[in-house]
Parts: structure tokens; C-alpha cells; sequence
């Protein structure tokens, strides 16, 4: 077993473990009382899923685009928690949001799971790459299978605080695949925690289809209104 899967492990344990023995009495969130589902009613209430359907359509490309809402609210804080807090609980709830999702309108149309590489930066500093914890998740709940298909081939900075049009330029070739036998004539879906300007998911998923899948998708967990 690698460190970084030793880490990940690790990082659930203690966090299902702070849960049984330690929060299991208070919300996520606004960690108030509560008896059950380690979310209150306004929390959840404040969880606002209305399922984004978009289209990413560039350089003659168009990839479709899924998220579960947009990034405010009780899906940030979720996020928030689970990317710089190592929350895995609060993957959890949001990998169960996002099978849901896909056990409703997806599970007829997805071969293969796969996700957005974390930069060797990001994971030094994180300790781990949230985008693929929430597909070892949805690939167990789902039961679609999930691969590590994308690779990171430079050291493009982080998309963090750049405006649309220094995003795309930042991100492109920053993507391959050479998994071309395990996708080819596959349905593949991408999974991410947001989406800002489309980039990113757009120059993965024209990676994937580069190596000929028969179709690339994405979730996300929240769109930005960015």
C-alpha cells in the first residue's frame, strides 16, 4: 500500500471515529445539537440541490456538465470542511448527494468513473485528493467502477484567483490519458468539487476523448456563479 493511500485511510478512520465517538450528537455544520443524520433541519434546509445541466463548448468541443447546486450556502460549507478541514464525513454526505444524482439520471449512461487530478502541490500541502475520495465513495454506493485514468503533465498554477480567460490558458495541455484500452468505446464520467469556468473539466475531459471513449461527462458537487 502506497503512503498516500495509507494517509487517505487514515484520514477516514479518524474522521468516522471522531464521528461515532465524538460529534455524533451535533451538526456538520453549525455543530448545534442534533440527534441523527449529523445535519440539523436548517443546515439541511440550507443544502440547496436544483441539479445544474450545462454544456462546456470549446475549441469545436462540447462536454456536458452536471452539478448538484451552486457553490454558496450549506454545499460550500460542506465543501469547505471536507477540502481544508479533512472532514471526510462531510465527503460523505456530499458523495451520497452526488450518487443519488447519478443513480437517477445517470446510471444508464456511465461505463467507468474517474476524477480530476490533484497538482503534486495540492496533495503535498492536502495530504490528499478530495475529487478522488468522493469517486471511491459513489463507485462503492453506485457499484460503477472507477479508475485513475487522468494524469497531470505540468505544473500549472493554481486556478485559484485567475479571471476566465487566464484560466483556460493556464490549464490546457495540462492533461493526458494512456489508459487507452481500459476507456475506448467507454462511457466516462469525470467527478470534481466545483466548477468555475469550465476549464479544467473541459481539457480532462478532452484528454479521455482524445484516447477515443465513446462519451465523457462531469459532476461536480456545486457550480460557481463566478
Amino acid at each position: 500500500m502506497g503512503r498516500r493511500s495509507f494517509e487517505i485511510i487514515k484520514q477516514i478512520v479518524d474522521s468516522t471515529l471522531s464521528a461515532i465517538y465524538g460529534i455524533e450528537d451535533k451538526c456538520i455544520i453549525c455543530e448545534e445539537y442534533e440527534e441523527q443524520d449529523y445535519l440539523c433541519a436548517k443546515c439541511k434546509n440550507d443544502i440547496n440541490i436544483i441539479n445544474i445541466e450545462s454544456s462546456i463548448i470549446h475549441e469545436d468541443e462540447e462536454f456536458k456538465s452536471y452539478s448538484l447546486g451552486f457553490y454558496a450556502y450549506g454545499l460550500k460549507k460542506l465543501i469547505l470542511k471536507f477540502k481544508y478541514n479533512k472532514n471526510f464525513l462531510a465527503g460523505k454526505i456530499l458523495s451520497n448527494y452526488m450518487s443519488d444524482f447519478i443513480l437517477e439520471y445517470l446510471m444508464d449512461k456511465v461505463d467507468i468513473l474517474t476524477f480530476i487530478p490533484s497538482s503534486k502541490i495540492s496533495l503535498k500541502n492536502r495530504g490528499f485528493n478530495q475529487c478522488e475520495v468522493l469517486c471511491k465513495y459513489i463507485s462503492k454506493k453506485c457499484n460503477i467502477p472507477y479508475k485513475n485514468l487522468l494524469y497531470k503533465i505540468n505544473n500549472s498554477v493554481d486556478q485559484i484567483g485567475l479571471d476566465n480567460i487566464k484560466r483556460w490558458e493556464n490549464i490546457k495541455g495540462s492533461f493526458t490519458s494512456k489508459n487507452r484500452k481500459e476507456i475506448e468505446g467507454k462511457r466516462v464520467l469525470i467527478i470534481d468539487d466545483v466548477i468555475t469556468s469550465g476549464a479544467t473539466a473541459f481539457y480532462a475531459a478532452k484528454a479521455i476523448k482524445e484516447i477515443n471513449a465513446k462519451e465523457v461527462f462531469i459532476l461536480t458537487v456545486a457550480k460557481s456563479r463566478v
